[in-house]
């Protein structure tokens, strides 16, 4: 019984130690909702937490599609702040265009490059061209959503991870991360 323990113990121990090692180096991140309902239905709006992995992107650039984990900032009048070098939020966003890209959006929809990007009802947005090192991210809920049609488009090193499973509330557990067509939710209230 005492081996049996010892065992429990010793192993507890390793996993604590690892997803420590993990988050720190920013391979493993655990990231919430906190009220804000940028991602529902994708992670819901009131306590929704994903996890994410800064694996991927050590050997490759984000993707078109891909939920991306970026380091921000609270600025002057509660504006938020991409910025790789903050520790205040993660917010969880998709990659809608990336570097020599320009997207708009117009008639209700979001196109890249010309081509429809989602079937999200999106509320027109004058055309951006991306510059070398540049993401234009969108949250799921467009008519709730802080994102780059905000605080304009996110610097490569301010994204870290990828987002890669939606963990709770159990009921909404999932790795499949694509967006839902049709009008987003709007704005929530976490009561």
């Amino acid at each position: 019984m005492l081996r049996w323990i010892t065992r429990a113990l010793a192993i507890l121990v390793v996993v604590t130690i690892a997803l420590v090692v993990l988050d720190f180096a920013e391979l493993l991140v655990p990231v919430d909702s906190d009220g804000r309902a940028a991602m529902a239905p994708t992670i819901p709006a009131c306590n929704g937490r994903a996890y994410t992995e800064g694996f991927t992107y050590k050997f490759r650039d984000p993707e078109n599609g891909e939920i991306v984990a970026i380091h921000a900032a609270r600025g002057p009048d509660d504006a938020i702040v991409p910025d790789r070098d903050a520790t205040d939020l993660v917010l969880a966003l998709r990659v809608a265009a990336g570097p020599g890209d320009q997207i708009v959006g117009r008639d209700g929809s979001v196109f890249v490059n010309g081509i429809k990007f989602d079937d999200i009802r999106t509320a027109p947005f004058r055309p951006v061209d991306l510059g070398g090192e540049q993401y234009f991210v969108l949250g799921d809920n467009r008519s709730a959503a802080i994102d780059s049609r905000t605080f304009g488009p996110v610097l490569r090193n301010a994204i870290f991870a990828k987002v890669f499973v939606v963990f709770w509330p159990l009921r909404d557990f999932t790795f499949r991360t694509d967006p839902e067509s049709g009008t987003p939710p709007g704005p929530v209230r976490c009561d």
